[in-house]
């Protein structure tokens, strides 16, 4: 399955939600549009979420069920070198 990258504004978050996060990242459970993530990388400003899904728009639209709408350039697709 393609890997892709995206990038958001960091959103304050309670400590439950939180740790849901890991505990969905830790199972690797696909959402409703097949998107499983990988990891998130949280900064002070930016938060980057990496994932494998079937497209761009299944992101998109995995971000959209949890309140987060990214622009037209918020996700790319990549390939590891390794």
């Amino acid at each position: 399955m393609p890997k892709f990258i995206d990038h958001h504004v960091t959103t304050p978050m309670p400590p439950e939600m939180g740790q849901a996060i890991v505990e969905k990242l830790k199972a690797g459970e696909k959402d409703d549009f097949g998107v499983v993530g990988l990891n998130v990388f949280v900064g002070q400003e930016e938060t980057w979420c990496l994932t494998d899904a079937p497209n761009a728009e299944a992101v998109h639209k995995g971000h959209e069920a949890i309140g987060i709408n990214l622009g037209a350039g918020d996700v790319a697709e990549i390939n590891a070198l390794v």
